[in-house]
């Protein structure tokens, strides 16, 4: 259910700064926005709380970002406010800075290998990930897993590609027995 509720809301939010073409604004306001939420808990807790009615809610939304953000992103605050929403507020903004990204072409990739990378490698991978993708750029996570034994674990959105050794012996053993 929560997501989706992040897709109803957080498609109208893109689609609203996607048409005005304020899309990288857009991305900053909502990762700031986000950064307060998720440094202050205590406002999270605050807008979710039954003693507090909707009206004071959105003063008190509005008395913190009114003057910092755009209408729009003040517009999908308000709008999860009213629509008592704000349990999922959280989960709507990952949404939206995903989309958001999607449509900037940058991508997530997390690389996972048997040992650290020196920063050199890391930049060499990355590059040719963009190369061989259609992202401009790319945010990568590198994560050290000795389990895989050896090789490379490349997960771009819901595409893996496995080249650990690990795999390389359980498609072996299936295959010799």
């Amino acid at each position: 259910m929560a997501k989706l509720v992040s897709k109803v809301y957080g498609d109208a939010y893109v689609s609203v700064v996607s048409d005005k073409n304020n899309l990288n604004v857009a991305l900053d306001e909502i990762k700031a926005i986000k950064d307060i939420f998720v440094k202050n808990d205590e406002i999270v807790l605050l807008l979710d709380s039954p003693k507090m009615d909707d009206e004071e809610k959105v003063s008190f939304l509005k008395g913190i970002f009114e003057h910092h953000i755009s209408d729009d992103s003040m517009g999908l605050l308000l709008t999860v406010i009213e629509k008592k929403r704000q349990a999922e507020l959280l989960s709507i903004l990952d949404y939206v800075t995903d989309c958001i990204k999607e449509l900037l072409l940058i991508g997530k990739v997390t690389i996972t290998t048997a040992l650290p990378l020196d920063d050199a490698k890391k930049e060499r991978i990355v590059e040719e990930l963009i190369k061989s993708s259609h992202y401009k750029s790319l945010e990568a996570k590198f994560i050290v897993d000795e389990s895989i034994l050896g090789g490379i674990v490349i997960r771009i959105g819901d595409r893996v590609v496995d080249s650990s050794v690990k795999t390389r012996i359980e498609k072996m053993r299936k295959m010799l027995s």
